[in-house]
């Protein structure tokens, strides 16, 4: 059939419409709407898991201080660390793309992909267990390492699973069966919200078990849940029938898929490492700055989750295109996107613009620092909209499988912002910080555009 008529895809066995090579949408509408399609449940996913977290955390805070202070400690090290995997693992997604239709094609990159997930997860798991011992040699008081007991070891196991469960995840991203990943994203929730609050909390004949509680609710939701991603990977994809295997590693197979995560992975600690630095340079200036730039970076992370859920579900569409050997559609692809994430971004942002006293109500009751929210939505509404900008050709590198130019981009644009935070603090105060903010934004969207332009030129070459 050819790509020139857009025909509709065909359901699959899970329910999920799967996009081929041999099908691939050429019209910038066309393409919009199967990019929204594949996003939504992927932007549903994402809020869940939000959610999970924020009751997490939630729950956490009823428990005693040092409890509280122990459990800080292990998530200052686990979150950047899950963060780093899961991007290192984004780098199997063109590679699934371009093997869709056969499954003898497709095993080899799950075993891949899977190994990636092992070594990874089993060098986060070492870090996180050896949090007791690097908090005594930086000097955390004894009763807070105390405190911590089993939750290390725990989590450690939690990040070998999660690392498994998430290259299986990201299979189902890259084939498109993103309503499956919906429904394993929103049990995993149900389940971290049933296990959290009992097994911390203790309601009723239930044991209080406090801190490590929240390690084996953690431990037990995983563990219940990468059983039915690996049965939707093998029963509503081509796997199915498929033997796959772990088999040995495949050094080059791996390497290569490395090669495309780890750097995309190292964006994502760029920038929250950065975000990280502004905040201790914003509490330099007084409690209630850091107070109104903590809730703004907030609002920032929720309204840029739709250009994260429409970036990953538009990498297929490009890994096809580039496959296909058609720089156009390539760049298509990534464009159309806009007509996706930008409207719901910008609708996003508007709500804070029209109910900025309701809204802003939901987060603080100080009428301080929801003036100074209020008075920086111009200043965020630049940094989400530029922010949703450059995530296009940020992922677009991913699915034509180089991504050290993103990476490369980060570094300089958020590595001036960070150099000149201090100054700018010190003499523009917190809306100076904001609108060098939104410049590096814009630089950074600049720059990756000119990147994927160049990049594309060279990589994308029609088969001969």
């Amino acid at each position: 059939m050819s790509s020139s008529t857009d025909p509709a895809a065909s359901p699959d066995e899970g329910g999920n419409r799967s996009t081929t090579s041999g099908d691939l949408p050429e019209r910038p509408g066309t393409i919009a709407r199967r990019v929204g399609g594949k996003a939504l449940p992927l932007y549903l996913s994402m809020l869940s898991t939000v959610a999970g977290n924020a009751v997490t955390a939630g729950v956490m805070g009823t428990t005693g201080t040092v409890e509280l202070a122990a459990y800080a400690l292990v998530i200052a090290v686990f979150t950047p660390t899950l963060m780093l995997v899961q991007g290192a693992l984004r780098g199997s997604m063109p590679f699934v793309a371009q093997n869709e239709d056969s499954a003898r094609s497709l095993a080899p990159v799950l075993r891949d992909s899977l190994w990636l997930a092992l070594f990874m997860g089993g060098a986060g798991g070492a870090l996180i267990a050896a949090v007791p011992a690097l908090s005594r040699l930086i000097g955390v008081a004894e009763p807070t390492v105390a405190a911590l007991g089993t939750y290390p070891i725990l989590m450690a196991l939690y990040t070998l699973i999660t690392s498994t469960k998430n290259a299986m995840m990201t299979l189902l991203v890259g084939l498109g069966h993103t309503r499956t990943v919906m429904v394993v994203s929103l049990c995993t929730t149900g389940v971290a919200l049933t296990l959290t609050p009992a097994l911390v909390l203790g309601p009723g004949p239930v044991p209080t078990l406090g801190l490590p509680g929240a390690g084996v609710a953690m431990l037990s939701t995983g563990a219940l849940t990468i059983l039915p991603t690996w049965w939707a990977v093998r029963r509503t994809t081509v796997l199915r029938g498929h033997r796959i295997g772990l088999g040995p590693p495949r050094w080059s197979g791996v390497g290569r898929m490395a090669a495309v995560g780890l750097p995309s992975g190292s964006t994502l600690l760029l920038k929250s490492g950065t975000v990280s630095v502004l905040t201790v340079v914003v509490a330099r200036i007084g409690p209630e700055e850091v107070a109104v730039h903590q809730l703004v970076v907030v609002l920032l992370g929720m309204a840029f989750i739709p250009a994260v859920a429409v970036g990953q579900a538009t990498v297929p569409f490009t890994a096809r295109a580039a496959k296909s050997g058609r720089r156009a559609l390539v760049r298509r692809t990534v464009l159309s996107s806009y007509l996706v994430s930008l409207p719901v971004v910008l609708l996003g942002t508007a709500a804070l613009w029209l109910f900025p006293t309701q809204l802003l109500g939901l987060f603080s009751d100080d009428v301080t620092v929801r003036e100074g929210v209020a008075a920086l939505v111009p200043l965020l509404t630049l940094v989400v909209v530029f922010d949703a900008v450059q995530s296009a050709p940020n992922l677009g590198l991913l699915g034509i499988k180089d991504t050290r130019p993103a990476m490369y981009a980060y570094v300089f644009c958020y590595g001036a912002l960070v150099s000149l935070s201090v100054p700018l603090a010190e003499r523009a105060g917190l809306g100076g910080l904001w609108t060098a903010y939104a410049a590096t934004t814009l630089v950074l969207a600049t720059v990756q555009w000119g990147s994927f332009l160049v990049v594309s030129r060279k990589a994308v070459v029609a088969p001969t």
